[in-house]
């Protein structure tokens, strides 16, 4: 199968969106073919909804293009799932939120899910990581020692590979978006499954398509 990587920032390089490759192929099932795309324009990062609102129409457009050139799916690389709903109006393939994936399978996994962000910007998450692993423990032991916490999933894609770290550490289900969307989407394209056209109905709708202009 092929899978498709969506970047929907300006903010990492080259060698950056290689080194989130090499480990995404690394924890892929044998035969998966992993590529990315990154936005031309939009946002250097997502940390608010305006950076969201603005990375949206670039996003759409890579939807189609990993359509047409025939990948299986595609995961749009960001822990708030941006342009999720619209681009699977939008396509065919199954498009995978990371922050949605995460969720579900930390669902399954503790009664009281929650979600992980250390309050660090986006673009500097991997600049000190043992500071930024210290600061994710420190929120996971807290939210376990009130009860508020059982099962964690980590907001920001820039922290792909913590989880699994963290977990072989801890011992505690803490999850984080690359391992859980690309997962997610293996499965959806070996079951076969597509998104319901009575929850994300074709874009454009139909009445659209064949009423004359005026």
């Amino acid at each position: 199968m092929r899978i498709n990587i969506l970047i929907p920032i300006t903010g990492l390089s080259e060698e950056a969106i290689q080194e989130r490759l090499e480990y995404i192929r690394g924890i892929a099932e044998p035969g998966t073919e992993i590529e990315a795309y990154q936005v031309e324009e939009g946002p250097l990062a997502i940390e608010s909804q305006v950076d969201s609102l603005m990375a949206v129409p670039h996003i759409l457009e890579l939807v189609k293009k990993a359509e047409a050139e025939g990948f299986d799916a595609t995961i749009i690389w960001c822990g708030g799932d941006p342009a999720l709903e619209a681009a699977r109006e939008l396509v065919n393939i199954p498009v995978i939120g990371p922050g949605e994936s995460m969720k579900m399978l930390a669902s399954m996994l503790g009664d009281k899910p929650f979600r992980v962000t250390p309050n660090i910007p986006v673009l500097e998450m991997r600049r000190d990581m043992d500071v930024t692993m210290k600061m994710i423990r420190t929120v996971v032991e807290e939210k376990i020692e009130k009860g508020e916490g059982d099962a964690f999933y980590l907001g920001c894609l820039a922290l792909w590979g913590v989880g699994k770290a963290l977990r072989a550490e801890t011992g505690i289900p803490i999850i984080d978006g690359a391992e859980a969307s690309l997962k997610i989407a293996e499965v959806s394209v070996k079951l076969g499954l597509r998104h319901n056209r009575a929850a994300y109905p074709k874009y454009p709708p139909q009445n659209r398509i064949s009423s004359p202009v005026i």
